[in-house]
């Protein structure tokens, strides 16, 4: 559909010069969108705002991994791995990611 601009312009001027004659004859006084109960409002749903949650964690997480380690760090977490003694309680690991999850 193509709308003629000088068309629209026409419509439009006349709309307004419509609401301004009622204006000064003290027909109308406010116009619909000035009154208070004609507000735009925004209602986030439960799912919505878990995905923002989610999105947040995500972001989180990737910015830990990408800083990167020191290389003592490195080298003596490496050294535990070849030498079997590299361990983490379960206990630990499920309170971290927990943490993540609900807090």
């Amino acid at each position: 559909m193509k709308i003629n601009p000088t068309a629209a312009y026409q419509a439009y001027n006349k709309i307004s010069e419509h609401t301004h004659a009622l204006r000064r004859s003290g027909i109308v006084t406010e116009l619909p969108a000035q009154k208070a109960e004609n507000t735009d409002r925004i209602h986030i749903s439960p799912e919505a705002s878990r995905q923002l949650e989610v999105e947040q964690l995500s972001r989180s997480i990737l910015s830990e991994i990408r800083e990167p380690a020191s290389p003592e760090r490195l080298e003596s977490l490496r050294n535990a791995v070849q030498k079997g003694t590299y361990n983490i309680p379960t206990g630990d690991l499920v309170d971290a990611v927990m943490r993540h999850f609900v807090a």
